[in-house]
């Protein structure tokens, strides 16, 4: 399989066409090569062969004149010692042979050389099949008188060369073969280290090309499969480089789309929750209130009929206490439900908060130190005083019950523009101004898990009989109601930050009461 994938990868294909590319221009560089250098060497073999037979020729005058064979024997034999010299021969100017020897057989004979040496110029060069012959005249110069020599005695005598034999030198082909042997090695040797060091080049080129390329094949098989992909890196400013900033850009964009998908359905599954818990609640408040109406009108009869140093009363106190939270527990439930009536007017958000301050401070008891830090300018919501009083009340006591040990409770206001997807699809398109109400204290924050949950109806991290768990689902229900938005900051041991988001209006105020 690896096989296959290997022959099927960009790297393989260009360097498979890059080594037949160097192959044939090796080819046809060693072809070349060796054609150039075969006749370099046939050339110095010729130039060889006439300066041998033309040293013997230079060397054999006196023996060829003399026609003694003794004494050209030795400088015959000596050219025949040389390496390439196949054969020698001596021949007088009337072709008698004075000496001739070779050293293997060859293609040549002698009539060939007769007809050689007729009527052609010397030195002559012939090839045959297996050799190359050379053929150089012996000459003799001669002094002839002329006839004026007579009368004048400043008169030069003029010379004359004789051709007085011949002199042939056979030279060996198989240097050429030897030669070419040697050249076609070479030029091997040269391809070997051209395709080599050409291979050792193409695979880093290539390297640098196709490992980026590697990553972001790798990057985008772990994104078609779900898993986390970090960036990838951005080596060069060339086509790949771009092509990994663009996916940079779009796995990012990819990661935030995630992270809108994963609020969107936790909203939608909180908000489900809660419209099927409201269904319930709607339905059992009703029945519930009546059932309290009844519970209460018997218990003020009941008194009526009691002394009032009766020992019963102290039970008829308990019956009204108990009915008293029932009917806070409805009127709660009412609230989750969004049944109650919502009347919402135009409110400064700042003068609100500053009323419920007395308030506050004696729900938060004296070790809680209470810090305002509210906007000079008027903001102006248009909501039910009373709700938003709940929202503050609310998350108030949740951030005192953070504090067993005391600590510090501040609010801010201020106004913002949310410019953020979330509120551009709620305005349908643009930007909106907001009034921001940050209430952060410094108790003992919430994990993970309690954050993911935090919204939920009837989730509660109080011990049992101290909470119902349906705080946090009525400021989650009051803020929706609003048209506003409410965020959480929050780690374990760091504290808790609430950020209330409420549409500011350009209305008169109407003061609550």
């Amino acid at each position: 399989m690896w096989i296959k994938n290997l022959r099927e990868s960009f790297s393989f294909r260009v360097f498979r066409s890059f080594s037949i590319s160097i192959m044939i221009l090796s080819a046809i560089f060693a072809l070349f090569f060796v054609y150039y250098q075969k006749s370099r060497v046939k050339e110095n073999l010729v130039k060889e062969g006439k300066a041998l037979s033309a040293l013997l020729a230079y060397g054999s005058k006196t023996a060829v004149f003399a026609e003694n064979r003794t004494l050209l024997r030795d400088a015959a034999r000596a050219v025949l010692k040389q390496k390439n010299v196949l054969a020698v021969q001596v021949l007088t100017a009337d072709r008698r042979v004075l000496f001739d020897e070779e050293k293997r057989s060859f293609s040549g004979n002698t009539e060939e050389f007769t007809s050689m040496v007729s009527g052609v110029e010397l030195p002559v060069v012939s090839e045959s099949a297996d050799a190359i012959e050379i053929v150089s005249p012996v000459t003799l110069m001669l002094h002839a008188a002329p006839p004026e020599l007579l009368y004048f005695e400043d008169t030069p005598p003029v010379r004359k060369e004789s051709v007085i034999g011949f002199v042939r030198v056979v030279m060996d082909k198989k240097a050429l073969g030897s030669e070419t042997a040697t050249i076609l090695v070479r030029s091997a040797m040269i391809a070997a280290i051209f395709l080599f060091m050409g291979a050792i080049i193409i695979f880093f080129a290539i390297r640098r090309v196709t490992l980026p390329l590697t990553r972001l094949t790798d990057a985008v098989k772990s994104l078609g499969m779900g898993e986390s992909v970090g960036k990838v890196p951005v080596e060069t400013h060339d086509e790949v480089g771009r092509l990994a900033e663009a996916f940079n850009a779009m796995s990012e964009n990819l990661r935030e789309r995630e992270k809108e998908k994963k609020s969107l359905e936790e909203k939608l599954r909180l908000a489900r929750t809660m419209e099927a818990i409201g269904t319930l609640a709607r339905g059992i408040a009703h029945d519930f209130n009546n059932i309290l109406s009844t519970v209460e009108g018997s218990v003020y009869m009941l008194e009526r009929k009691l002394y009032d140093n009766s020992p019963l009363r102290d039970y008829t106190r308990r019956v009204n206490m108990s009915v008293t939270k029932a009917k806070g527990l409805i009127q709660s439930l009412l609230t989750f439900s969004r049944t109650q009536t919502t009347i919402l007017h135009p409110t400064e958000i700042n003068t609100l908060i500053r009323k419920m301050k007395p308030l506050l401070a004696n729900i938060l008891g004296e070790d809680v130190r209470l810090e305002l830090s509210l906007s000079e300018s008027e903001m102006v919501i248009k909501a039910d005083p009373v709700q938003i009083e709940q929202v503050i009340m609310n998350l108030c006591v949740n951030a005192r019950d953070a504090m067993p040990g005391g600590g510090r409770l501040s609010m801010e206001s201020a106004s913002v523009i949310i410019e953020d997807k979330e509120a551009a699809d709620r305005q349908k398109g643009g930007r909106r101004k907001y009034v921001r109400v940050m209430i952060s204290d410094s108790g003992r924050g919430m994990d993970e898990e309690t954050r993911e949950r935090m919204f939920e109806p009837f989730f509660t991290t109080k011990d049992s009989g101290r909470g119902n768990g349906l705080g946090l689902s009525i400021v989650y229900g009051i803020i929706e109601q609003h048209g506003g938005r409410i965020d959480v900051r929050s780690r374990s041991g760091e504290g808790t930050e609430f950020r209330i988001y409420l549409p500011l209006v350009e209305e008169k105020i109407v003061e609550s009461t």
